[in-house]
């Protein structure tokens, strides 16, 4: 089961660092003390237990906090602008953040990470390390990668004798028939609010023919992109629940996992959150490609260093434990989807 793989994953781990221990390694920062920023993600969650392991095999002490993403926006932002010092390591969203952090010189350059061969920078998917550099120089490591699924209800589809939708007009008419809030069902929920949204609606934009932008210009006033707003607005006003504009990823999940919508939109690596072995649909939920064709495939969390970090050789050190082969591999057999392409062709990472 996976509760058991992720067990001997754990076992496997902790044994590593145990031999490492004994094998004398050397602690170049034992007796310090980092403080790191994580987002509440499906990656903290499956992983948060092993920390005391990282400490063990390398001395560092960590004190941790955890936020919700807005917040978590909010609480870096603040911090690296008023240039404290006392910040070493935050999980961070390149999509929404980054380009913005790197621009206001907020950021460490890893390029010490480079220097050990072990690492193997190399090993990460070159799209998703390219997303953290500028100029050459890299300011962060990619810790997620994801790509939009939709999650449905088998037996819901199976009870009404509807096929799983392959295009949109499919999927309208498929969330319009089994829409029935009034038996606690609504047809569809993912994410409506602002931000948050804009992945997700990127596979319908792309999906009707539109995009963000052509030639630096933006082009979200075409008549392809006005249709993908239409369409992705219209199903949850129509078929969501009541609140699905203002819906975070959280929100929909909720939704969702308690068995209130018979379609979901969202990124594969957050699945427990939505259908894992704690919701009500686990037994009950299938997996497609996004109707339209067009579904993304991003870097969604990294890790970086703060320009102000006083111990940004330790910070450095966590960030290579975090994102090792051993870990990235611990995590995606815990089902979230990693950023180094070495384990996407290991077995015991991609069963689950």
């Amino acid at each position: 089961t996976m509760r058991e793989l992720l067990s001997l994953l754990q076992a496997a781990v902790m044994l590593a660092s145990l031999a490492s221990a004994l094998a004398g390694e050397a602690k170049p920062y034992d007796g310090e003390t980092i403080r790191i920023i994580f987002g509440n993600h499906d990656w903290t969650n499956a992983t948060k237990d092993l920390v005391a392991q990282f400490t063990e095999k390398t001395g560092i002490k960590v004190v941790s906090e955890s936020y919700p993403e807005d917040q978590l926006n909010q609480k870096i932002t603040v911090e690296l602008a008023s240039g404290g010092r006392n910040l070493d390591v935050f999980m961070t969203r390149p999509l929404q953040e980054t380009k913005l952090f790197i621009k206001n010189g907020w950021l460490m350059d890893l390029a010490p990470l480079y220097e050990d061969a072990a690492y193997d920078m190399a090993d990460f998917i070159p799209s998703a390390l390219e997303i953290f550099t500028k100029d050459g120089i890299t300011y962060g490591v990619p810790l997620v990668t994801e790509r939009e699924v939709m999650y449905y209800r088998k037996d819901l589809l199976d009870a009404a004798g509807i096929k799983v939708p392959e295009t949109v007009e499919e999927l309208e008419a498929a969330a319009a028939a089994l829409h029935k809030p009034d038996e606690g069902v609504y047809g569809f929920v993912a994410r409506g609010l602002s931000a948050a949204a804009v992945t997700q609606f990127s596979s319908f934009l792309r999906g009707f023919g539109g995009d963000f932008d052509k030639d630096g210009v933006a082009t979200i006033d075409t008549p392809e992109s006005i249709a993908a707003f239409e369409y992705y607005g219209g199903l949850l006003r129509k078929y969501g629940p009541p609140g699905a504009l203002n819906m975070h990823w959280q929100q929909a999940a909720g939704v969702y996992s308690q068995g209130q919508a018979a379609f979901c939109t969202d990124a594969d690596s957050i699945w427990k959150s939505f259908s894992g072995p704690d919701t009500l649909v686990y037994e009950t939920t299938g997996y497609a490609p996004v109707p339209g064709g067009k579904p993304y495939n991003v870097c969604s969390w990294g890790f970086s260093v703060p320009a102000g970090s006083q111990k940004a050789g330790a910070a450095m050190e966590f960030i290579k434990w975090a994102t090792s082969k051993e870990m990235i591999a611990f995590a995606q057999a815990a089902g979230i989807s990693s950023s180094r392409q070495s384990v996407w062709s290991d077995p015991e990472s991609i069963k689950n």
